[in-house]
């Protein structure tokens, strides 16, 4: 897991190929999955135009290059990101918790999870209505904006919360803390799977 190598998954072959650096990689702009997690890296090359899933987690990275369109999954936590690049419309899953984010970009319709906790945001953009999953604890928000109705799985806990939207029938579990709420929350929701 914590090895020097460069992971990578080509188009129609599911092997798994390693590499030492980005350089040594044949055929790049076949590849569709690249793991590159815990390798110190502070900046990633231009990506291939193929690539669906790319896991940079857990590095010192300080801004991605430009994503491709068919990039379906991205987990760039866990590293030093300010800022990130616009979204493709085809991303399904993005985890940029752990940076230093204080904006995000336009939320593609076709995102289903979203997880980004532990970073320095106050707003989040309007929220795809394919949305099942948002994770924004220990952020800066003092409201969320509406919730879409797919939505299953809210964390916020540890944020400035003064007031909720209203929490959609499809929501499963909803894990949350702020002492001023927590009144509102049992008597609103009571059913729910609530963790205060």
């Amino acid at each position: 897991m914590y090895s020097n190598q460069i992971t990578i998954m080509y188009q129609n072959d599911y092997n798994s190929y390693y590499f030492n650096s980005f350089e040594e990689i044949t055929n790049y702009e076949t590849v569709v999955l690249i793991e590159c997690y815990y390798k110190r890296l502070s900046s990633l090359p231009k990506l291939p135009n193929s690539l669906q899933i790319l896991y940079c987690s857990a590095n010192q990275i300080t801004s991605l290059p430009k994503l491709p369109n068919s990039l379906q999954y991205l987990y760039c936590g866990d590293n030093q990101l300010s800022v990130l690049p616009k979204l493709p419309n085809s991303l399904k899953e993005l985890n940029c918790g752990k940076n230093q984010l204080s904006v995000l970009p336009e939320l593609p319709k076709s995102l289903q999870k979203l997880w980004v906790g532990y970073n320095k945001l106050s707003v989040l953009p309007e929220l795809p209505n394919s949305l099942n999953e948002l994770n924004c604890s220990d952020n800066q928000f003092s409201v969320l904006p509406e919730l879409p109705n797919s939505l299953k799985y809210l964390y916020c806990y540890n944020n400035k919360l003064s007031v909720l939207p209203e929490l959609p029938n499809s929501l499963q579990i909803f894990d949350f803390y702020n002492k001023k709420l927590i009144k509102q929350i049992k008597f609103k929701y009571f059913g729910k799977i609530i963790y205060l």
